[in-house]
């Protein structure tokens, strides 16, 4: 007989097939049909769905719906408390109102008069019957004690610690700062007048309270004055007088200001005393009126300033201590001249006798014959010497004294006649500078001369800086500018230029000293240090580079390009900072834009341009 592994396998099941089963001890077949009729079919429902029977009847299980107040999460059905959202509300809450409350894990009923039991009266306070706590009566009226000598006892208070107070007939709490505040200025009786033997609150040394008399103040008080001193205020520009800054202070007028009364903020008795140190006049501004009909203190004078109201409005009063307003200089006397060459003319003079004394003195001067004044530079002194005038020219001379009030009448006019010029050597050469161009080479430069006696070429000399004798010269220089070469690199030398003309040769210029840039040699590399950051304004002052050179004692020189690829068109030279690292001031670009800063070295080995560029506006 075959085993159920050796049977063929079915491919479809019905209900009409056949399968063995045991009945009663004897093999018997049953269709599968009649086998399952007398099953449960299998329930599938949704998560969360409870089941039961509630039709009447035969039939499957029916879903059961979970009502308010109820869930059903992972198979455990709960209370939730919120079908008491339905429940009417009870508007008051009696005595024989029941609560659910919960003891100990079960649920129970409790009336609400239950609810007093957990509370009972403490020292001087009262539960009646139906609920109402208040306080008792005070131990002095009771006789029973007072319970205020039960609490514990301490030394200090703070202003956040809270007092008890009766307000109209209700308890209230008030805080301890506030509790001394309690009485104000305006709720304090008034005081009859005032006398040495009053009293006022004083804090000696620590925060005890302590009453001290006037008189004892007022003797202190009379201890200071002799050492008291007016305090000082300097006044550098334009100022509104102000009470709290300037009352009761000197105010020293460094510059020639303008002081303005604002009598709102001087106030009532304001007082304030005024000193013109300044070249020029101090101005008192709209507002003000003065003893002397003058709004101007003088240079060296003074003012005493008053703010006061009375019956007809508020008065800014200026009682100028001079008395008079400063007057203008006299005429300046005795013009003479005392020396006259072919291009200059020394003259002096004496004050004048009237007016203000002056703080300088004018000099006009013109061509005999001619309307136009030529204005000379200002002096203080009585003495001065006209220059680059013409030879054998006839001028007309005044002198006139100035002040801060104004200016002194013109002297009388002097005639004087400047010499025939006569043959000269030039004059000495002025504004030498030198640059140095290479290791090998500096550039000099300095201020071309003209006029009659100017040099036709220039002659230049130099020397190691430290030699008492000029070794090399270059003569017959017709530019102001030249180029001295074969020189011996990172070596001081001196230079100086003389003039020469038909007459001879002039004064030398003043020694200039400059150093010769090192010998070039090839650099390998450079890494920037420092680069520009910008933005600059063109054409304005320089900028600092410096980077790291290898080998550290090869030159370099440093630029500005437009460009991250074409090398700048000149070259600021480099100098040592220490070990490796050399740095340069390059003129900041005439022309705005995006520059690039750029090193090499002074044989142009190493191109190097900075990885960011800078902008220049």
């Amino acid at each position: 007989m075959p085993t159920i592994s050796q049977l063929p396998a079915a491919t479809t099941v019905s209900a009409s097939d056949a399968v063995p089963i045991s009945q009663g001890g004897t093999a018997r077949s049953v269709s599968l049909g009649s086998l399952l009729a007398t099953t449960q079919p299998a329930i599938i429902v949704q998560t969360g769905s409870l089941l039961g029977r509630t039709s009447i009847g035969s039939g499957s299980p029916e879903s059961i719906s979970i009502g308010l107040g109820v869930s059903l999460s992972n198979g455990t059905l709960a209370a939730t408390g919120l079908d008491h959202a339905g429940f009417p509300a009870l508007s008051s809450l009696a005595p024989n109102a029941e609560l659910v409350i919960c003891n100990q894990g079960t649920p129970m009923l409790m009336q609400a008069s239950l609810l007093r039991g957990l509370f009972e009266a403490g020292p001087n306070v009262t539960i009646t019957p139906d609920g109402t706590i208040a306080s008792t009566a005070t131990a002095a009226a009771t006789g029973a004690g007072s319970a205020i000598a039960g609490l514990p006892v301490i030394n200090t208070l703070s202003s956040q610690d809270l007092v008890a107070v009766g307000h109209a007939g209700t308890n209230y709490a008030i805080s301890y700062g506030s509790f001394l505040d309690g009485v104000t200025i305006d709720q304090a009786q008034t005081a009859v007048a005032a006398s040495d033997s009053d009293t006022i609150w004083a804090a000696q040394g620590s925060n005890i309270m302590a009453s001290q008399t006037f008189g004892a103040i007022w003797v202190w008080i009379a201890g200071k004055l002799p050492t008291y001193k007016t305090p000082v205020v300097e006044i550098t520009t334009a100022t509104n007088l102000d009470g709290t800054v300037h009352n009761g202070r000197i105010l020293v007028c460094s510059q020639p200001v303008t002081l303005t009364p604002l009598t709102a903020n001087m106030g009532n008795g304001f007082h304030c005393t005024v000193i013109n140190v300044s070249t020029g006049n101090v101005t008192l501004g709209s507002g003000f009126i003065s003893s002397n009909g003058s709004l101007a203190i003088a240079p060296q004078q003074s003012a005493s300033i008053y703010c006061a109201t009375y019956s007809g409005g508020t008065v800014a009063f200026a009682s100028m201590v001079a008395g008079t307003a400063a007057a203008a200089p006299g005429q300046v006397l005795s013009l003479a001249s005392s020396q006259v060459t072919s291009t200059t003319i020394a003259l002096s003079w004496q004050a004048p006798t009237s007016g203000t004394s002056p703080s300088s003195y004018t000099v006009q001067y013109r061509q005999d014959g001619t309307a136009s004044w030529s204005t000379a530079a200002s002096v203080t002194g009585t003495t001065t010497t006209l220059s680059g005038l013409a030879p054998a020219t006839t001028y007309d001379i005044v002198v006139q004294a100035v002040n801060a009030a104004g200016t002194g009448l013109p002297s009388a006019v002097l005639i004087a006649t400047t010499s025939a010029a006569t043959p000269t050597t030039p004059p000495q050469v002025a504004g030498l500078t030198a640059t140095p161009a290479s290791s090998s080479a500096v550039q000099l430069t300095w201020t071309a001369q003209t006029g009659t006696n100017a040099a036709t070429s220039y002659t230049i000399q130099y020397r190691t800086t430290g030699s008492s004798t000029w070794t090399g010269s270059l003569a017959a220089i017709t530019g102001s500018s030249t180029t001295i070469s074969g020189l011996q690199a990172s070596t001081s030398y001196d230079f100086s230029v003389f003039g020469v003309n038909a007459s001879g040769a002039g004064t030398a210029s003043t020694v200039v000293t400059a150093v010769t840039q090192a010998a070039a040699q090839s650099v390998t590399g450079i890494t920037w240090n420092l680069l520009p950051g910008g933005p600059y304004t063109h054409a304005s002052g320089s900028i600092g580079v410096n980077a790291h050179v290898t080998p550290g004692t090869s030159p370099v020189q440093f630029g500005f390009s437009q460009s991250a690829t074409t090398p700048p068109a000149s070259w600021t030279a480099a100098s040592l900072v220490n070990t490796d690292l050399w740095g340069a001031y390059v003129p900041t670009p005439a022309t705005a834009g995006v520059w690039y800063a750029w090193a090499e070295g002074l044989d142009g080995s190493s191109p190097t341009v900075s990885s960011s560029s800078f902008q220049v506006q």
